[in-house]
Formats: structure tokens, sequence, C-alpha cells
């Protein structure tokens, strides 16, 4: 899981993410907090991109697939981001496609059933039965990955982000625009608590608890009263303090609750503005797991 961000100003765009990457070994999770999730596409590149969801391809590594696809496209030439977008999603549709083929025939055969529904002798037999069921919402889950891509062309040095999700039961992803403004993805809910004054989890639970009277639109009322009501867009430094307080509260948040770690490591955080190429604001060096070591006095 991840805490990634992508603050879309008039100036430029602001992308962040923390460093924890889980793996599975042996059927258990492995968290290490020094993998990376936001790239630069190519050398002095005008666009960046940045991560959540699958890790990792089994055959391959997003680092080589992006620099593959700077290689093509180099992005300051290219027509539009949009078109690196396109580029992108054409490149990593196939690598997709090809690394989780054997899960992804599973879950497309698990789809076909109906999900899991009782009757009044027990469970439909017509249903996905338990065990089905786990399996189906774990690979549904797992084997989503979303990209952000942002930045801007020499033709028009006009900022642009677009979203883009690979869901294993989905089509070929295009590219979704984002408004200017703040988004995050992969735990976004521990900071819309704080941003919005009501996790979405919270809200659906009090609009289904059978207890709440007014309407949908009563509540929301209610808790847009509670919002902190972030203008639209800042200044671009204060866009970069404002994307890393929100990264730096979500893996805080985590460290102390009783969720799992699923963010942590190294905050890293890349500005590209409209008068300049990508430049990284925060970005661990490669001795970074050595030196963690260190401190923790293991060396």
């Amino acid at each position: 899981m991840t805490i990634a961000a992508c603050y879309l100003s008039p100036e430029g765009i602001v992308l962040g993410a923390d460093s924890t990457s889980t793996y599975q070994n042996f059927g258990r999770s492995k968290h290490y907090n020094h993998g990376q999730k936001l790239f630069q596409i190519g050398i002095e590149s005008t666009i960046g991109i940045v991560t959540w969801g699958v890790g990792g391809l089994r055959f391959g590594s997003y680092r080589t697939l992006i620099a593959r696809l700077a290689d093509k496209c180099p992005p300051p030439q290219a027509p539009s981001v949009q078109h690196v977008a396109e580029k992108w999603i054409d490149l990593f549709w196939a690598e997709y496609q090809n690394c989780f083929s054997a899960e992804i025939a599973t879950l497309t055969t698990l789809n076909l059933k109906p999900p899991m529904a009782m009757t009044p002798t027990g469970l439909d037999p017509n249903c996905r039965n338990p065990a089905e069921e786990m399996h189906f919402r774990q690979l549904s889950n797992d084997l989503v990955v979303g990209f952000c891509m942002g930045g801007y062309v020499l033709g028009d040095r006009q900022p642009h982000a677009f979203e883009i999700i690979f869901d294993p039961l989905g089509a070929k992803p295009t590219p979704t625009p984002l408004a200017p403004a703040q988004t995050f993805w992969g735990v976004p809910s521990l900071i819309g608590r704080l941003i919005n004054g009501c996790a979405p989890e919270l809200r659906n639970s009090i609009l289904s608890c059978g207890k709440w009277n007014g309407t949908e639109t009563d509540l929301d009322m209610l808790i847009a009263q509670h919002k902190l009501h972030h203008p639209a867009t800042v200044p671009i430094r204060d866009a970069i303090d404002f994307t890393h307080a929100c990264l730096l509260t979500t893996v805080k948040a985590i460290k102390f609750s009783s969720l799992p770690q699923v963010c942590g490591g190294p905050l890293e955080v890349a500005v590209i503005t409209t008068d300049r190429p990508f430049r990284w604001v925060k970005h661990k060096p490669w001795d970074a797991a050595i030196m963690e070591e260190a401190r923790d006095g293991h060396i």
C-alpha cells in the first residue's frame, strides 16, 4: 500500500509518495522501507510519474519500463502530457497482462459466478463459496495498480496531470485528467478525515446504520461545516509544504495506530515548475538503507 499525492497548480506539479513496499515471502507480508514510487521520465524531464497499488512486476521493474518510455517518447519534445500517458498505457498494459495472466484468468472465472449469498437452507450453491469469495476479493484488491503522470511539454508549458488505473477486471484504461487541486491515492482516508472532516467509510456507515434520519445531502452539508476548506491553489512552495505535510501526517497516523504498517520509510517529493524541468525536493540517497542500519546500531 502507499500514500501518493499530486498537487496540480498553475505554477506546476508537485508529486509525492512514501517508500514502503510490501512483498510476499512464503505466504507472509514483508515490508521494505526504501522502495521508489516516484520517478522522473527521462533525464532533464518535464514529466514525472508516481505509483500506488501493486508495487512491481514479477518479471520486470517500473524503473526499467519508465526508462523505456522515455527512450520512445522523450517528454520535453512530446506533443502533450496526455500523449505520453497514452504511450505509458500501451507499454504497461502488455506487461501487466503478461505478468498477471494466471491471476487475471482465475479472477475472471470467479467473476462469472454471483457473489456469495445465503438461502433459507444455507449457502447458495450457484454462488461463490466462502473460500472463492475471499480469493476473489483478495485478487480484486491486490492486482489494482495506479499511476499519476504530471508535468508539461515545451510546446505550451501548461501543467497537466492524469490518473491511470489498471484493474484486473477492467478494460485497457484511458488517462483521466485531474482538476487543479490536491489528490491522494493508496490510503487517503486518514488525511481525508483531517481535511474533509469525515472519512468516506464513516460517512457510508452513518448512512447505512439505520439511525440517520436525514438525507444524504443533509449529512454532506453537516460534514462540510468541518472541512478545512484548503484553497484551490496556493503558491508552489506552499503546495510543496502541503503535500509533504499530508504525506507525513498519514505515515505518522498509521505508525501510531493499530493499522498495518503499509506506509512509511523516507518521503519523496518532486516539483515540476513550468519554467524548469523535474526537480527533487526530497529524495533518498543510495545509502539510505545502510545509514538507517547505522542509526539503529546494527553496524
